[in-house]
């Protein structure tokens, strides 16, 4: 049999093995366990702020797709074709049609319209009827949007240039 004092090493030593042991599986698990998670708070709290941030331009955002859904809806009940449409606008905004070329460039379902593009071509432009022309297809009011500019000096006189552009005519997306 063990001595009372043998009796007291081994209870104080089996109690230190197992503070041991405590602190080794449960809380030092445990503060790293804190430590993590007060990391993830705090890129989780940087985060809402920053969305916070977005929120009047995701308002800003929802608001011009309700105008734009409105043109491309109102649009959707013309009896033109979308190439007549465009060519319509493009002369509206004092394009005649002798320097006017569209040609189709394919149809892309996206998430909430369909969109047809077109290359429009136009030649011997002033820089005031090029920006005449954007900005009238750039208005809310149209079911076009413009993907695509290039505008090139001509060489035989620097007062004009020509430009292409690559415009897509938004139609309502057709359910199945």
């Amino acid at each position: 049999m063990l001595l009372e004092r043998e009796k007291q090493v081994l209870l104080i030593g089996g109690a230190a093995v197992a503070v041991l042991l405590i602190v080794a599986f449960v809380v030092s698990p445990a503060i790293s366990r804190i430590r993590v998670l007060s990391r993830t708070t705090t890129a989780a709290q940087k985060n809402l702020a920053e969305m916070r941030k977005s929120s009047p331009d995701l308002q800003r955002v929802r608001q011009a797709t309700i105008e734009r859904q409105g043109a491309v809806t109102a649009a959707a009940n013309s009896n033109d074709s979308p190439l007549t449409q465009l060519t319509s606008i493009l002369q509206g905004a004092g394009i005649p049609a002798s320097v006017l070329a569209i040609k189709s460039a394919g149809i892309r379902d996206g998430e909430a319209f369909r969109e047809e593009s077109f290359e429009v071509q136009i030649e011997n432009l002033t820089y005031l009827e090029a920006v005449n022309a954007l900005r009238k297809l750039s208005a809310r009011d149209l079911p076009v949007v413009v993907r695509s500019t290039v505008l090139k000096s001509r060489y035989d006189d620097q007062r004009y240039l020509d430009m292409t552009l690559r415009v897509g005519y938004l139609s309502p997306k057709k359910t199945s």
